[in-house]
């Protein structure tokens, strides 16, 4: 099959890791898969930018010739951001956009991606990520009717005027209007919540689309949103293996640094902890604080991964942002739990990566986190933005080492008889498989 995948990046957050691990695992298996993105980041030859200036004015060419000449230059603060405006500028209603709070879908590259790029054509896309001002959501309704289009959501945003995730407003489901919080990424500067949404809903309408979800709890918003899937299913992420896997705790804490006899949590958000408000770093902090006071018999550090580092504290450490998987696998053979936050999160890649390691969860029980843990038997679950039900969880289980090791081992359990990334692709290429079959009789 050739199977052309679509991310916003190649190398980023966890779904960005999921759709560069299922492009990688396809090309195993022997399928050709190519990769889109707005901006690359890794080395390989099968992906590629996708390229924001076709078809747009007379000056994209040296919009398209000064960028990449800002982007041979060293990193500089605001590189990115410059990019950015050169991209707009080719086609400056992506600004008016921007300006009027409409989502940008000015990319008419998008609509002749089933053409393929040379003699190479795509049997079928599988599509991640769609937001963040690279694709035209418009171009579903056509490429869906020439080739099977299958959209895997990491997120809300496709059922919503703007955000990634509602955090408890229902527009949503009846039209959006009248937003409670433009700043919730992806952020727009005027409410025109309303206008998306019904933009949304008319491509959705014109177009057939396989819709998969890692959670049945976004499954379950799919069902209540103007999104009318022709196909859907649920597949969980899968995890590498050969890289998140028990190890040995003492020799992780050596090779990290960090000491062998404290009982140390790891907190991961590898967007920002501090500049994402769908990440609760705030409730880690402070059932850490409330911690002290106890005076747990082992020293208790707070190991926090992701976004900028910031000077250590006493029973803080913070290791900043890690785009190395086995790293980041390091970090949760070293600790004795993760402590997971969130006001919003779907099917959260660090909860099964920490699992697989053999390391228990502590998690705030929202979106489809409870699908991950075995409340009492791999982690505990707690009521969102409840810092001291966190700490009583924490502090139970720094004064009861033989449920934190049973805990541990159910949670490697657990891990080994769900899915691997393997299983994860093969669940993916199966269904491809099926829809080719059906495609186009039933197109």
């Amino acid at each position: 099959m050739n199977i052309l995948i679509l991310s916003t990046f190649d190398r980023a957050g966890g779904a960005e890791r999921v759709a560069l691990d299922l492009c990688r695992a396809y090309r195993q298996r022997g399928h050709d898969a190519r990769m889109y993105v707005r901006y690359k980041r890794t080395e390989e030859a099968y992906i590629q930018e996708v390229n924001v200036y076709a078809h747009a004015t007379p000056w994209a060419p040296a919009c398209r010739g000064l960028e990449s000449w800002v982007r041979q230059k060293p990193a500089f603060r605001g590189q990115y951001r410059l990019v950015d405006a050169l991209r707009r500028t080719a086609l400056p209603r992506r600004w008016l956009n921007r300006w009027q709070g409409i989502e940008d879908f000015c990319y008419p590259y998008s609509r002749e991606l089933a053409d393929g790029d040379g003699d190479w054509q795509p049997d079928i896309i599988h599509a991640h990520n769609l937001h963040g001002d690279y694709f035209d959501l418009n171009a579903l309704a056509t490429l869906s009717q020439q080739i099977p289009v299958v959209w895997t959501l990491h997120d809300a945003w496709a059922l919503t005027g703007h955000c990634a995730y509602p955090l408890g407003c229902d527009r949503w489901r009846d039209g959006c209007g009248k937003c409670p919080d433009l700043t919730r990424p992806p952020a727009v500067l005027r409410d025109r919540t309303a206008l998306n949404w019904q933009r949304k809903q008319r491509i959705y309408a014109a177009s057939r689309l396989a819709i998969a979800t890692p959670s049945r709890w976004l499954m379950a918003c799919v069902a209540e949103s103007m999104l009318r899937p022709w196909q859907s299913r649920t597949i969980p992420y899968g995890m590498d293996k050969r890289v998140f896997r028990p190890g040995d705790k003492l020799k992780a804490r050596d090779a990290l640094g960090l000491p062998r006899d404290a009982f140390i949590g790891v907190f991961v958000a590898q967007s920002g902890s501090r500049t994402n408000p769908y990440k609760d770093f705030d409730t880690v902090r402070k059932a850490v604080e409330l911690l002290a006071p106890q005076n747990p018999p082992p020293d208790w550090l707070l190991v926090c991964i992701g976004g900028s580092k910031l000077p250590d504290e006493p029973r803080l450490r913070y290791a900043g942002y890690l785009s190395d998987p086995v790293q980041v696998a390091v970090y949760y053979q070293s600790a004795d739990l993760l402590i997971h936050a969130a006001h919003a999160d779907n099917y959260p890649l660090v909860v099964l990566e920490a699992l697989t390691c053999g390391t228990p969860v502590v998690a705030t029980d929202v979106g489809g986190i409870g699908e991950q843990i075995r409340h009492g038997e791999t982690g505990f679950l707690v009521p969102e933005g409840d810092a001291e039900a966190m700490a009583q969880r924490v502090l139970q289980l720094m004064e009861q080492p033989n449920l934190l090791r049973t805990m541990g081992q159910a949670a490697a359990a657990q891990v080994r008889v769900a899915g691997s990334l393997a299983q994860h692709a093969d669940a993916y290429l199966a269904w491809f498989e099926e829809l080719l079959g059906r495609y186009p009789q039933e197109a």
